[in-house]
């Protein structure tokens, strides 16, 4: 039997391997801006900030422990 390579499989998972790294740089950007309070100042904004500095200080405290 003469089977084929996967090219089209490739291809789909070098397509998704991308998106993934973009999705991740994304999420790399807006934490920093989050973390520097520039992600404006809407009700949404101003919660995000609120739970990410909560989260942060939790987080530290839970690293001191052990």
């Amino acid at each position: 039997m003469n089977a084929k390579p996967h090219l089209h499989h490739q291809r789909l998972n070098t397509a998704h391997n991308k998106h993934n790294e973009r999705v991740a740089e994304f999420h790399k950007r807006h934490a920093a801006q989050i973390a520097n309070g520039e992600n404006g100042n809407s009700v949404l904004a101003r919660w995000e900030r609120f739970v990410y500095n909560k989260t942060l200080q939790f987080a530290k405290k839970m690293s001191e422990k052990f």
